[in-house]
């Protein structure tokens, strides 16, 4: 069945379908009521797609994200959908892998299909590869510190302050040798861990500069990278191994097992990114709780700011930083049960 199929079914115009589905104050109520019946019964569904290139809106938005197993990323594309949802949006997922020639065929698509909107999650795009391909009609969205023109706002964490504060609280248990295992795939939020990590580094005149490996956001990847740094005898008991994820605290605790490296008398573990599981590994692992799905809603409201009046998207902020919280437990030497008491 097509929409002239049904016309002629229930007789009346394509015009008089078309105004029972989009100005139904238009149409007699009992005509209505016999065109959706008559749809009802041959299972008929409208175009929705088409529907809306006709009024110049296609109530969709895009998505593009680095990665979808991180956890953060995963909680951002929670809270994005939440919204999208309440405003009878649906979200296209592009899943970018930090890749700038994948990053710009989903662009180039975005562009093709008339999206209504597109949130990018920490783009590596510069101004000149987006100036191409965005039309100066299409409400954009960066989730991330770096700014790259063309977006018409800016959501992200404040990565590098809560780094500085978790580096304070390994300081104040006499940690003096850190290492940062950065994740390959997001090199912007690593490149701000690690400032905040040596900003709070350079207050201590016997602490060592940090030090930074590169590192895959899995399991493995944090297994393999410990287990070739904790070959050489750890006896000090003034080393810490901060991870950008909580699956790399996980591969680390696991090769520091492996290797009879004692958590945390020997080697403190510490992760900039929290989940159920750093509650139940043992010991629980000190981490930040990232507002992942308040930055996905963030994020999402910002832009439906755009793209529902132009005129209030003026008057919004053009740029909104979320704060994270440090969790504080036993994996790095805390002794003090009143912080997980609240956990």
């Amino acid at each position: 069945m097509n929409i002239k199929e049904i016309a002629k079914t229930a007789g009346v115009s394509v015009a008089t379908i078309s105004r029972a589905l989009n100005h139904p104050e238009q149409v007699l109520p009992e005509t209505r009521e016999r065109v959706l019946a008559i749809m009802r019964e041959h299972d008929y569904t409208p175009n929705w797609f088409a529907r809306g290139l006709n009024f110049g809106r296609t109530n969709t938005i895009a998505l593009l994200v680095p990665s979808i197993e991180n956890h953060l990323h995963r909680k951002l594309i929670s809270g994005i959908e939440t919204i999208a949802r309440s405003k009878s949006y649906a979200v296209i997922l592009c899943h970018t892998e930090s890749n700038s020639e994948r990053e710009l065929e989903y662009l180039r698509m975005v562009k093709s299909r008339s999206i209504d909107g597109v949130i990018c999650v920490s783009s590596t795009l510069d101004g000149q590869q987006l100036a191409a391909l965005q039309s100066p009609h299409m409400p954009a969205v960066h989730v991330g510190r770096t700014g790259v023109p063309g977006f018409d706002a800016l959501c992200y964490i404040d990565f590098e302050e809560s780094a500085f504060r978790l580096t304070q609280h390994l300081l104040s248990l006499g940690r003096r040798r850190i290492t940062l295992l950065a994740d390959e795939n997001l090199r912007g939020e690593c490149e701000q861990i690690a400032s905040g990590c040596s900003r709070a580094l350079a207050t201590a005149p016997d602490a060592e500069p940090l030090a930074v490996l590169p590192c895959g956001s899995s399991v493995q990847d944090g297994y393999m990278t410990a287990q070739r740094m904790l070959q050489s005898p750890q006896t000090t008991g003034d080393e810490a191994i901060l991870t950008f994820s909580d699956t790399q605290a996980f591969g680390v605790l696991k090769a520091a097992n492996d290797a009879r490296v004692a958590v945390p008398e020997q080697l403190a573990i510490a992760s900039m990114m929290d989940s159920a599981m750093c509650t139940i590994v043992n010991p629980p692992v000190t981490s930040v709780e990232l507002p992942g799905a308040r930055l996905g809603m963030a994020a999402a409201r910002m832009l439906f700011d755009v793209i529902e009046n132009q005129e209030l998207a003026v008057e919004s902020p053009r740029e909104i930083v979320l704060q994270p919280k440090l969790k504080i437990r036993r994996s790095c030497g805390n002794r003090k049960y009143i912080y997980e008491l609240f956990d």
